[in-house]
């Protein structure tokens, strides 16, 4: 993973569910560490992005689908070829 986050979980017994949840959303989880704290046991989880071109595809059609909305034009959204194409509705 070369661009990465840390999350700290103060609760391992969320680990799994959380790593499932991040996955589910396009992301590779990986579980760097635990420690034990005062109140319990703390998890260190690292967070990135398991395809990068199709989060970075999706990010960019969300960005157009605003751009298209705030100008009210009559075009929409359609990935294609792993790139995006504006074209009329219907069509």
């Amino acid at each position: 993973m070369a661009e990465t986050v840390l999350i700290e979980l103060p609760r391992p017994g969320l680990r799994d569910e959380l790593c499932e949840s991040l996955a589910a959303h396009g992301f590779q989880v990986e579980v760097v560490g635990e420690r034990a704290e005062p109140d319990g046991t703390a998890v260190e989880l690292r967070v990135g992005y398991a395809d990068a071109h199709a989060r970075l595809l999706a990010e960019t059609a969300l960005a157009l689908e605003d751009w298209l909305a705030a100008r009210e034009l009559p075009l929409v959204v359609e990935r294609a070829n792993g790139g995006c194409l504006l074209r009329p509705p219907g069509d």
